[in-house]
């Protein structure tokens, strides 16, 4: 029975825990839909090379081909990878948009077997490679678009890169950064229970590399996630703190530089007196 409400002691973390699906399949039919749109597109170019090699079109289309066509042929492949890229995410996000009106995404716990289970693993897996994609890319602002194209609500001035967010139920604000290799899951498989609940990262927050945010956690404006720490499920961290610990369990204030600066001068100081103290 479904229970948003119902809560879990998690004794460790590890994965996200998404069970083996048929994602190869998935992949194959993307890669499909890509190749298909790229060919379209590329169609009359195609034709035009084979009109120079052969003198003959093996369709009319109104184009002849010129020299130069050959000169342009790099340009083309070099295009045509991003083209390909982009068709593969724009048409997995309308099929990631069709699954969500068959079976909205909702908050809660749920039973493995059940249509929000089936769901879940049919709409990760369908937003898997897009996002895999976009990091590849040699464009700092692709992960970004896949993730909003997605339907991440990501604010202004972003830093995501070198980790995975999952693709629903998650909030970004303003002037964040992410670190290398971070989750953010929204979803977690705990043996045989699916939770879903939505993260919520808000303005100016730092999530530090080789953290996992898991489902639920609130991020107050200004706040940070530490290196190496994962949060518990429904777990806020306060503003203006840095929070550590695995999980999460100890808090301390944010420095300022001048506090650092006086900071570092009374150790320089302390070490000056030890050693002078140990000549004398």
């Amino acid at each position: 029975m479904d229970n948003e409400n119902e809560s879990f002691k998690i004794d460790f973390l590890s994965t996200s825990g998404v069970y083996k699906t048929p994602f190869t399949l998935i992949i194959f039919v993307q890669l499909f839909i890509g190749g298909i749109i790229l060919i379209i597109i590329n169609l009359w170019f195609i034709n035009s090379l084979y009109f120079l090699l052969t003198g003959n079109e093996f369709y009319a289309f109104g184009i002849v081909g010129e020299w130069y066509f050959w000169l342009l042929l790099p340009l083309s492949i070099y295009g045509n990878i991003f083209l390909f890229a982009f068709s593969i995410m724009i048409s997995s996000a309308g099929i990631f948009k069709l699954l969500n009106k068959l079976h909205p995404p909702r908050e809660g716990v749920f039973e493995k077997g059940s249509k929000d289970w089936k769901y879940m693993h049919r709409r990760f897996w369908i937003a898997y490679f897009p996002i895999w994609l976009a990091r590849a890319l040699p464009l700092p602002w692709a992960d970004i678009f896949v993730y909003r194209l997605f339907g991440v609500h990501i604010g202004k001035n972003v830093v995501a890169y070198e980790g995975y967010i999952d693709p629903e139920f998650v909030e970004i604000g303003d002037f964040t950064m992410t670190s290398i290799n971070i989750c953010i899951f929204s979803h977690l498989i705990y043996h045989d229970k699916l939770i879903i609940k939505k993260v919520k990262i808000g303005n100016e927050c730092i999530v530090g590399p080789q953290t996992i945010i898991t489902p639920g956690t609130i991020m107050q404006d200004r706040s940070v996630l530490g290196a190496n720490s994962y949060t518990n499920i429904g777990q806020e961290l306060k503003s203006d703190l840095i929070h550590v610990g695995i999980p999460v369990s100890i808090s301390f204030p944010i420095q300022t530089l001048e506090e650092s600066i006086e900071k570092a001068d009374a150790i320089k100081k302390s070490d000056h007196d030890l050693n002078k103290g140990g000549v004398n």
